[in-house]
């Protein structure tokens, strides 16, 4: 944001009608005050979202292209952010959910404030796409809540930047006599470049390269979560795009609204209409879909006759968080059988078949051993070309190390491995913390398992859900306590995998990294 460019502030509200009163009236019209003397300079446009719906979300950032979100409302301690669904009652929004969202507006949104309760879980996904975000640490007071926004947007209408803008609101909460000052926390986003947000694995993206350009293929990529699955699709889709293919990205994250999970034939319905939308062509299920048919069926002919009949190019439908869809039973299975019948149809010798050779399929779900579908023995088993993303070694810890101009002994990578294991995502936040701070491994080390490390938010949202979980807890205790891998019941050693928190070799939990295990152990 320039100093006299036009800055647009999408001002959402959230008061459901089955939580507490706030004084989000007051905020909005102190707000608007420190604003208004801009005003004659257009500095300033300022639209409001009141009682915003889940659904409301991204219809207005898309249609007002704000570089400013700001949310007033409540959130809960365990992270989630409380809108408004049709009925006016809390409808709550995880942060993996809204991160996804704000993922997809990079290209306007320069800065998230969060102000409700426990919203820094949310600004630490978030801050992963957006340069700046302001959440809350803790709970925070209505008066304190206000005399953050006063002080930030008075600071931000005097042409200050959005830090300096963060300071000058910590500081009305000391002028205001509040005692909530430490309250707000702003998170920069550290460095989005690709060499730190993906580290290049030639012998994987050839396969994958290769294997796109195959009539009907389908390639499958699973690894536990933060591994790049999300990078190397979108590599694969960049370069079917570069080829002439015409390319449609769906991810589950953003694609559910908490209720077509509840519906077998909405789920599928919402998946046609998704496809279509992004093909930029019209929705026809109304003509199409044949309500005494099954729902694969009208799937698989409204692909056949319609969405596939009206292009001329090959189609790479990439899916992504498709391990949200193995979580629902009831529907998993017959998606999945639908995805197999598509990758057979183009393998066979009939009319149909060259239609079907269009399609080429991108699956990216995280590794589950025990999840509800089994993958491994479900109709998607053996079909296509499986990646299985594993953890950084240590030689590609060492390129990960040197695209960041870090010049680490032998003996210090060894010692970080130790630490962090091949995490991807932990290596590469501690890349950008060695690079950007003047520390030595040493005193990395001694601070990245405390609160004063750069893992500190994401520390602590472990914390919070073993806190809120005592099973998991006392299950987790057992794993950082053992001298060697134990065993733990099915379902919590599957729960443990999918948080990242274990690895499981031979069924058998281990600290994912010692990391968690130092940090976690002095704290359960």
């Amino acid at each position: 944001m320039h100093e006299n460019s036009q800055i647009r502030i999408l001002f959402f509200t959230a008061e459901p009608n089955d939580t507490a009163r706030l004084r989000l009236q007051q905020e909005l019209r102190d707000i608007e005050e420190q604003l208004r003397r801009f005003r004659v300079q257009d500095r300033f446009v300022l639209k409001l979202q009141l009682s915003a719906r889940t659904r409301d979300i991204s219809q207005a950032i898309l249609d007002f292209e704000p570089h400013i979100v700001h949310f007033s409302g409540h959130g809960q301690n365990t992270g989630e952010l409380c809108f408004e669904n049709e009925f006016g009652t809390t409808q709550p929004v995880k942060p993996e959910v809204l991160a996804a969202v704000f993922r997809l507006v990079t290209a306007y949104v320069h800065c998230v404030v969060l102000n409700a309760c426990y919203s820094n879980i949310q600004a630490e996904a978030i801050v992963q796409h957006i340069p700046f975000v302001i959440g809350m640490k803790t709970a925070i007071g209505d008066q304190a809540a206000i005399a953050f926004a006063v002080g930030f947007y008075r600071a931000l209408g005097a042409n200050r930047s959005i830090e300096e803008a963060y300071e000058f609101g910590c500081v009305e909460i000391q002028l205001q006599g509040i005692p909530e000052e430490s309250t707000p926390v702003l998170r920069k986003r550290i460095d989005q470049s690709p060499a730190a947000f993906y580290l290049q694995r030639p012998a994987i993206e050839g396969r994958c390269y290769e294997e796109i350009k195959q009539p009907g293929s389908l390639i499958r990529i699973k690894a536990p979560k933060n591994m790049g699955k999300t990078w190397l699709m979108n590599r694969i889709v960049a370069y079917a795009r570069g080829n002439g293919y015409k390319t449609v990205t769906l991810s589950f994250n953003v694609l559910t609204d908490g209720t077509i999970f509840q519906d077998v034939e909405k789920f599928f319905r919402s998946f046609c209409i998704a496809v279509a939308n992004e093909l930029g062509l019209p929705n026809q299920l109304i003509e199409t879909w044949d309500n005494q048919a099954t729902s694969i069926f009208n799937s698989t002919m409204y692909f056949q006759k319609y969405l596939l009949a009206n292009i001329n190019t090959p189609l790479v439908l990439a899916l992504n968080d498709v391990d949200l869809v193995f979580e629902k039973p009831e529907i998993a299975n017959d998606f999945c059988k639908m995805l197999r019948n598509w990758h057979d149809r183009a393998r066979r010798d009939d009319t149909t078949s060259i239609i079907w050779k269009k399609l080429h399929l991108i699956i990216v779900h995280s590794t589950e051993v025990y999840a509800f579908l089994d993958i491994n023995s479900s109709p998607l088993a053996n079909v296509g070309l499986v990646i299985e993303l594993p953890e950084f070694t240590l030689e590609q810890v060492q390129r990960l190390l040197n695209l960041h101009g870090l010049n680490l002994a032998t003996n210090e990578v060894d010692q970080l491995v130790d630490l962090l294991g091949g995490h991807p995502l932990l290596l590469r936040i501690t890349c950008d913390y060695l690079r950007l701070n003047e520390i030595t491994l040493k005193e990395f080390l001694e601070v990245a398992p405390t609160l004063e490390g750069p893992f500190k938010g994401h520390l602590l949202e472990y914390l919070t859900i073993l806190e809120n979980n005592p099973e998991l807890n006392t299950a987790f205790r057992q794993v950082i306590t053992a001298d060697t891998p134990i065993k733990l019941s099915p379902n919590i050693a599957m729960t443990l995998q999918r948080l990242g928190l274990v690895k499981l070799e031979r069924n058998l939990a281990k600290p994912r990294c010692n990391l968690y295990r130092q940090f976690l152990r002095f704290y359960l």
